[in-house]
C-alpha cells in the first residue's frame, strides 16, 4: 500500500510490531478485558498514532471524541507532529486559541481545515469534544485517507446487501459514501451478526485503535465478501405453478441464447452479465392460452413478478424488478457522483456507470438548477 506522507510511519510498522517497548511506547495498565484490542492499542501507541489519557491509562471503554479520532487519523498518515505542521500551513491557530482557550486539540482543529472537516464540525472545541458517532468516524477517517494517502478505497457493488441497517445508513446523506467506503474495505464494518453499521452509535477508544490498525495495515482489515441480494418470495426450482404455467428459472436459456443468471447486486433474474430481461416473453398460461408480452400484467407472484411487464430502452422487466434496478443504480450514483457536485447533463447507464452524453445506453441524467440538482431517469 503506497500512501503519501506515510513512509516514516509505515516503514517502521513491522519492526514496532515486534517490540513496542523497544520504541518507548506507553505501558497501559487498564487493558484487562480488552485482549481483542490490546495488540492494536499497544502497536498504534508505539507508532505515535494514539496516546493514553495519563497515569498509564488508555481508557479503552471511553467514547472516542471527534478531536481524538481526527488526530489519530492524521497521525496515521503524517506522523505524530502532523497536526502542528498542518496548522502552521493554515495560519490561523491563534484565532482558534482565542476562542477555545488552552485546549489540547486546537492544533488538530486548525489542521482539520485542510480536509474540510471544519465545514462539518466548526472550530469550537465544544463540538470537537463530543463523542464521535460511527457515521462521523467514517467521514473523518476516509476523508483524511483520501486526501493524505494514495490508496483507492473503492465501494464494492452490492455492499448494501451486507449492511443490516442499510435503510438507516442511506438516510445519512453526508456520510453514506464514506460509510460504504469504510465498510467495503474492512476498516469500519458491522456491529452484529446482521452486519448492522449503527451509524448513530458511539465507538470506544479501544475500537478506534483497531480501526487505525486496519487503516495502516491492510493485513488487519476485516474480510468483506458481498452477500447475494435476498430473493423473495419463490426459489427458482419452484417455477411450475399449480395451473401448469412454467416460468423461466436460473440456468434456462434466455433471449440472448445464453443461460439465464441472477444479478447478485439487485437480485433480479435475467439482469446483468449482458442480459436485458425479457425472459418471460412468450410464457403461456395453460388455462386460457394467453402469452406474456410487453405490457402484460403479472398473474402470479413468482420470483420478483408483479405489476406490468414494462420495456425501457430495450430492457424488459416487471415493475418490482425495475424498482430494484433503479434503486441500486440511483444509490450508486448518489454515493459516487452526487448530483450537486456533478455537471448538469451528465448521463449514466442502467447500472449507474457514467456514459458519454447522448449514448444509447443512457438511462439517467443530472438535471436541475445551479443550487439544486438530482439524478433523474431519462425514460
Amino acid at each position: 500500500m503506497k500512501m503519501k506522507q506515510t513512509i516514516p510511519v509505515l516503514a517502521m510498522t513491522a519492526i514496532m510490531a515486534q517490540s513496542t517497548v523497544a520504541f518507548g511506547a506507553e505501558t497501559f495498565t487498564d487493558l484487562t478485558g480488552y485482549n481483542w484490542a490490546k495488540p492494536a492499542i499497544e502497536n498504534m501507541a508505539a507508532q505515535g498514532i494514539l496516546s493514553g489519557v495519563g497515569n498509564q491509562k488508555y481508557a479503552p471503554a471511553a467514547n472516542v471524541t471527534v478531536t481524538e479520532f481526527a488526530s489519530m487519523a492524521m497521525r496515521a498518515y503524517g506522523g505524530k507532529d502532523v497536526a502542528v505542521t498542518l496548522s502552521k500551513e493554515q495560519g490561523n491557530l491563534e484565532e482558534i486559541e482565542a476562542v477555545n482557550g488552552n485546549y489540547w486539540g486546537n492544533t488538530t482543529i486548525c489542521a482539520a481545515q485542510k480536509f474540510g472537516l471544519t465545514d462539518r464540525f466548526g472550530l469550537d472545541k465544544a463540538r470537537w469534544s463530543e463523542p464521535a458517532t460511527r457515521a462521523e468516524m467514517a467521514t473523518i477517517v476516509m476523508t483524511i485517507a483520501e486526501q493524505m494517502g494514495e490508496e483507492a478505497f473503492e465501494i464494492k457493488d452490492g455492499i448494501e446487501n451486507n449492511i443490516g441497517d442499510y435503510s438507516e445508513v442511506s438516510s445519512y446523506a453526508n456520510d453514506m459514501r464514506y460509510i460504504l467506503q469504510a465498510y467495503s474495505n474492512g476498516i469500519l464494518c458491522g456491529t452484529d451478526d446482521a452486519g448492522s453499521y449503527a451509524p448513530s452509535a458511539y465507538a470506544k477508544r479501544a475500537e478506534a485503535a483497531a480501526i487505525m490498525q486496519r487503516l495502516v495495515d491492510p493485513s488487519k482489515r476485516l474480510e468483506v465478501e458481498i452477500k447475494p441480494a435476498p430473493v423473495l418470495p419463490v426459489p427458482d426450482e419452484d417455477n411450475v405453478m399449480e395451473d401448469g404455467t412454467v416460468y423461466p428459472k436460473e440456468g434456462d436459456i434466455g433471449p440472448n441464447g445464453k443461460p439465464i443468471t441472477r444479478d447478485p447486486v439487485t437480485g433480479v433474474l435475467g439482469f446483468g452479465n449482458g442480459q436485458k430481461g425479457g425472459i418471460y416473453i412468450g410464457v403461456k398460461y395453460p388455462t386460457n392460452g394467453a402469452t406474456i408480452q410487453v405490457g402484460s400484467t403479472a398473474a402470479d407472484s413468482y420470483d420478483n413478478m408483479g405489476g406490468d411487464y414494462r420495456e425501457k430502452n430495450g430492457y424488459v422487466f416487471w415493475e418490482p424488478e425495475w424498482t430494484k434496478i433503479t434503486t441500486v443504480a440511483e444509490n450508486k450514483l448518489n454515493r459516487e457522483h452526487p448530483a450537486n457536485s456533478t455537471p448538469e447533463g451528465t448521463q449514466a447507464d442502467i447500472y449507474g456507470n457514467i456514459v458519454s452524453k447522448g449514448s444509447p445506453d443512457a438511462f439517467y441524467e443530472v438535471k436541475g438548477g445551479w443550487d439544486f440538482k438530482v439524478w433523474q431517469p431519462i425514460r
